[in-house]
């Protein structure tokens, strides 16, 4: 067999399958934060609050949109590696800021504020409950720890 004759597969254009995999989980991620945020701000909205209590919701729009920037940056190949830094950290936040949250008390300033503080049971008890909350739950907290993981191996994969 001649090593040296490319594949088809090599002679494509088209991107690796471990950047289209980010890619989508990037997506999927933006989406479902963007959607939360949105719905739960307008909710708010309603109620006569344009800036809510509840600052998830706005940061979760805004963070959303900036993973769609970054996504976009990435494909033209500008900056990856501090795009990829700063992916794997907002993935960070959001799976630690959900289960500190909800162990904290649900106060509406993260960890400020008065909480409802009823959960009252160990943290990994509080952890297992809120990763299994729901279908959406739980496919944000793994699509979050799975894009972490992927842009970790491209950072450290790509050394430019």
């Amino acid at each position: 067999m001649n090593s040296d004759v490319a594949s088809p597969a090599q002679e494509s254009n088209f991107p690796a399958p471990v950047y289209l995999l980010a890619a989508h989980l990037a997506v999927l991620v933006a989406v479902i934060h963007v959607t939360l945020g949105l719905y739960n701000w307008i909710r708010w909205a309603s109620a006569g609050f344009l800036l809510p209590r509840d600052l998830r919701w706005p940061l979760f729009v805004f963070s959303g949109v900036a993973l769609v920037v970054g996504l976009l940056l990435a494909a033209q190949g500008r900056y990856r590696r501090p795009l990829y830094l700063g992916g794997i950290v907002l993935m960070g936040i959001y799976v630690v800021g959900y289960f500190g949250w909800h162990a904290a008390g649900h106060r509406p300033l993260f960890f400020l504020g008065e909480g409802a503080g009823h959960h009252g049971a160990p943290l990994t008890t509080v952890i297992h409950d809120h990763l299994l909350a729901g279908p959406v739950k739980f496919l944000a907290i793994v699509s979050e720890v799975s894009l972490a993981v992927v842009l970790a191996y491209l950072f450290v994969r790509e050394t430019r």
